[in-house]
């Protein structure tokens, strides 16, 4: 084992150019603008830089981004054979977390060792991709209603987990990015459409079990009774407009955001950072973490497109629809499109699991960006082949001619 760890760092200096490249100067701008702003709403100018939360924020930056170089050393092949494993331990992760509950009551989602916190369901979101993925790996086109209901119970299981801390906000995040690597594998739209009206009826099912909260969130998201506004989220969502309303083109000014200074905006360093961005450094601001976000997730579709390898073309789908849909989800959260969830913004939000299995996703991608797989036979695209396919047919012509 360890000559073979030997070898996936022999070569780290090949492969950056290119998307690899890409991918970590937008995840960098990204963390750049998020340190800056959890200092602004959480310390403040007073302490000077780095205050506390700034600080421990940094930390966690510098471990994500070990892992990432780590992860984008090591051969798709090989993350692909670990991706069971993993599965299988986040599972057992959520089901210790579920025990515990039992114990405890109410709501837990964070294993905590001393000053260590880990947050399994973080981490269960990319290795339901990467099982995923695995699981689609021979090419399968999903055709057959068995094929496509395994697969779906893949993704069921840590969804219900998750959702039973309660942290259904998370859990709602599988759903898009199994969605988006399902139609990539292949699958026919009729089977598309039949599985998600299977899913809202379940979901419609489920009311009855959901906490107090998310019901009276939805109640007041949809206007259709009387709820307490500042119990749905309707508190946050109303000032987090007033914030990124008063920053104008431009913003404020960092620091000089006084309307989340004065403690009117809660969870401003977290959940809701996005409006802080939008009163301080105002529209310009809003518009560089959408440039930054879109960049990031472009490029992880852009490797996707070029991967000839099915497991690396699927993971790259999934982590880039989870990133994407997560970082959209919050934005429209803070302008009120969607009802309040409670979902960090990648990459900028103070948090410690949500930064580093991020950048651990992002380094999967950029493993598969450096080190792409050739291919001799056809593996499942529905239109194109490898190009590797074909070398020896033009060679063969080429001789031909002359």
């Amino acid at each position: 084992m360890i000559p073979e760890v030997g070898n996936w760092f022999r070569d780290w200096r090949s492969g950056w150019a290119g998307p690899a490249t890409l991918l970590v100067l937008a995840s960098l701008w990204l963390l750049l603008i998020g340190t800056i702003f959890v200092y602004s709403a959480a310390d403040g100018p007073e302490g000077g830089f780095p205050g506390a939360y700034a600080a421990s924020h940094m930390k966690k930056i510098l471990v994500g981004i070990i892992g990432l170089l780590f992860v984008s050393m090591i051969p798709p092949k090989r993350i692909e054979s670990f991706s069971v494993l993993f599965y299988g331990g986040t599972l057992v992760l959520l089901i210790l977390l579920l025990v515990w509950k039992g114990f405890e009551g109410g709501v837990v989602r964070w294993i905590r060792i001393g000053g260590f916190g880990l947050q399994p369901s973080e981490l269960a979101k990319i290795s339901t991709v990467m099982v995923i993925a695995t699981a689609l790996r021979p090419g399968k086109k999903l055709q057959r209603w068995s094929d496509l209901t395994k697969l779906t119970l893949v993704a069921v299981i840590p969804f219900v987990l998750i959702a039973s801390q309660p942290d259904l906000s998370t859990a709602l995040i599988l759903v898009p990015t199994v969605a988006a690597m399902i139609w990539v594998a292949g699958v026919e739209w009729k089977k598309m459409a039949t599985l998600s009206m299977i899913l809202i009826v379940l979901a419609g099912l489920s009311w009855p079990t959901m906490p107090n909260y998310q019901q009276q969130r939805i109640i007041s998201y949809l206007g259709i009774g009387s709820v307490d506004q500042d119990f749905a989220g309707g508190y946050q969502v109303t000032q987090s407009i007033i914030a990124m309303g008063s920053g104008g083109p431009t913003g404020k000014g960092l620091h000089l955001g006084s309307h989340h200074d004065l403690g009117y905006l809660p969870e401003d360093h977290n959940d809701f950072i996005f409006s802080v961005i939008g009163e301080e450094w105002g529209l310009v601001g809003t518009i560089s973490v959408l440039i930054g976000t879109l960049v990031l997730v472009l490029t992880m579709l852009g490797v996707a497109w070029s991967c000839r390898d099915p497991f690396g073309r699927l993971v790259s789908v999934g982590l880039a629809a989870q990133i994407g849909c997560q970082a959209s989800i919050n934005q429209a959260v803070t302008v009120g499109l969607v009802p309040v969830t409670g979902l960090p913004l990648p990459l900028i939000s103070y948090g410690g699991t949500s930064i580093v299995t991020t950048l651990l996703a992002i380094g999967i991608v950029i493993s598969i960006a450096r080190k792409p797989i050739e291919v001799v036979h056809p593996d499942g695209l529905q239109k194109g082949v490898s190009p590797v396919q074909h070398r020896p047919i033009r060679a063969r012509v080429s001789k031909q001619q002359a």
